[in-house]
């Protein structure tokens, strides 16, 4: 896979985003993206009900609309909305996750496991994401370039686990990546211009991993605005062929 620069996230015409997880560190970087694209025509965001959505900025063109993740009821809501504004999205971007928070932190040993706390994390990285595929990707365009991107990680890996440990995070991470491959095989029938794909972001300053860079012998860490260029240039770059593929935030194949 060859990364684009040529244009913004290798549309050629026009882009029509929706944006999941909008106001967090990678989405919002990714949101700020493709609002100061001149090629994006239609730009949908979603926030956590409860949280207000941006005002000013990128806010005055994004378009904000509550979802909860968690709750499947939203998305159906989520989806009502688009339908009646006659949308037809090129481009949706899954952002959100879940490591750690409210009491929860991943495990470091299988001493350490609660379903209580599994299903949590499963809700928001993997079941999510089926129902972001159940409910948005009928709402992608049939006949142009699409691509449904979400944004999993390098240690939902199972040929690259070498540490064990965060059984939770991993696994989510593992069965999102089954749900996007299953997608993308599907799709190949019903819209063979629609790429799927999973993307590895790197290790971002954020809320999520912020308790785990700086550490000694620890990756790269990247901005939230370094990565979401990065994560571009690899969508830029994607063709049907990628479609089902487990990709870093340098282009080069995962392996699953």
């Amino acid at each position: 896979m060859a990364i684009s620069r040529a244009k913004t996230l290798g549309f050629e015409k026009e882009i029509r985003a929706l944006v999941m997880g909008g106001q967090g560190g990678i989405g919002d970087a990714i949101v700020e993206q493709l609002a100061a694209s001149a090629q994006t025509t239609q730009l949908y965001a979603t926030y956590r009900p409860g949280k207000a959505p941006p005002v000013g900025g990128r806010g005055a063109m994004t378009q904000w609309i509550p979802l909860d993740v968690a709750d499947e009821s939203s998305f159906v809501l989520a989806a009502e909305t688009f339908r009646a504004a006659n949308l037809d999205f090129n481009l949706v971007i899954n952002c959100t996750g879940l490591l750690h928070g409210d009491g929860l932190d991943p495990e470091r040993s299988w001493r350490h496991l609660d379903i209580e706390t599994m299903t949590r994390v499963f809700s928001i990285n993997t079941f999510a994401v089926a129902l972001a595929v159940k409910h948005f990707l009928p709402l992608v365009n049939r006949e142009e370039r699409s691509v449904f991107a979400s944004l999993s990680a390098r240690v939902g890996s199972i040929e690259d686990n070498r540490l064990g440990g965060w059984y939770s995070y991993r696994a989510s991470k593992a069965a999102q990546n089954m749900i996007l491959r299953c997608a993308a095989i599907e799709a190949k029938r019903l819209r063979p211009a629609l790429t799927c794909v999973a993307l590895h972001p790197g290790t971002v300053k954020t809320t999520l991993s912020a308790p785990f860079t700086g550490r000694p012998g620890s990756r790269r860490v990247f901005s939230p605005e370094e990565s979401a260029r990065y994560l571009g240039q690899v969508i830029g770059g994607l063709t049907a062929e990628d479609s089902g593929g487990f990709f870093g935030w340098d282009g080069i194949r995962i392996e699953f």
